[in-house]
């Protein structure tokens, strides 16, 4: 309705829908170009040349398309997980063990806590050391993610330089704030200092190797297989993010759009979760 109260102002010169003819005209056609980029991640010239207009209007077109993937994918992500989390420790929730947990939201009972990692273009000078990451030796950029039992993706941070450790993102973010303290969190050897700095909360972490213990016990081992048994379900999860070519091979755009990509690829995950379970 604004946009039609706009078009019909009394100062408008020119007709309505007078210039040169646009190619995508339904709301529909417009998001399929964007998920078409998502999806094979193409140059503009190239998906300008597929649906016959030039690369600039591809580009304006996306520009206009991103801030309504989440809204229409999966309006709640994040915010779910949040409201929950707050009734609980608020009390209006009646919740004291982890089988009361798992009986009202199965769904957090048990989450899981990863940081995936992507590669991104060699940026400008002065930035180079903070996005250089000396375990994957090139520039990257860092995302946590907060996934749940049946492996819906519940958090998602905002993304940091390669620099950074996992633990150090998950202290930023104040993660373990905003995890129930009934709940049980399973990570992996990225996070080996969280025990002792939030003894409060239920970690589950693989045993590791150290300077003064070089081999692992029997039940260790056994421990670190089950625990590894159940992470493979956040480590599918971030496969299936990755399969969005915009996430899985070297992100080309500026930076400042990669956390809203990242959450319209993460609500489009969620989205088609949902039909898939």
């Amino acid at each position: 309705q604004s946009e039609a109260k706009r078009l019909s102002e009394k100062k408008r010169v020119r007709a309505i829908g007078a210039g040169h003819p646009y190619h995508l005209k339904t709301i529909e056609e417009k998001l399929l170009c964007i998920l078409f980029w998502y999806k094979i991640y193409p140059a503009f010239w190239l998906l300008g040349m597929l649906l016959g207009f030039d690369a600039g209007n591809v580009c304006k077109l996306i520009k206009k398309m991103r801030p309504f993937i989440e809204k229409v994918a999966d309006p709640e992500l994040g915010l779910y997980f949040k409201r929950v989390v707050k009734n609980i420790q608020k009390g209006r929730k009646r919740i004291s063990s982890f089988e009361d947990l798992e009986r009202e939201f199965p769904d957090i009972a048990e989450i899981f806590i990863d940081t995936t990692e992507q590669q991104r273009l060699r940026p400008k000078k002065q930035v180079q050391k903070r996005y250089y990451s000396g375990k994957k030796k090139r520039h990257t950029i860092k995302t946590q993610l907060v996934v749940g039992k049946t492996g819906r993706i519940l958090l998602v941070s905002k993304p940091y330089a390669g620099k950074h450790h996992d633990y150090d993102i998950f202290q930023r973010e104040r993660t373990a704030a905003t995890i129930p303290k009934q709940s049980h969190a399973y990570l992996d050897r990225g996070f080996q200092g969280v025990k002792k700095d939030f003894p409060d909360l239920h970690w589950f972490t693989p045993n590791k190797c150290n300077r003064w213990k070089r081999i692992l016990t029997r039940s260790e081992k056994i421990f670190n297989t089950k625990l590894a048994k159940k992470r493979i379900k956040v480590e599918h999860i971030i496969s299936r993010l990755k399969k969005y070519a915009i996430l899985g091979s070297v992100f080309r755009n500026r930076i400042t759009y990669y956390r809203t990509d990242f959450r319209n690829i993460a609500a489009l995950t969620n989205f088609r979760l949902s039909f898939v379970t």
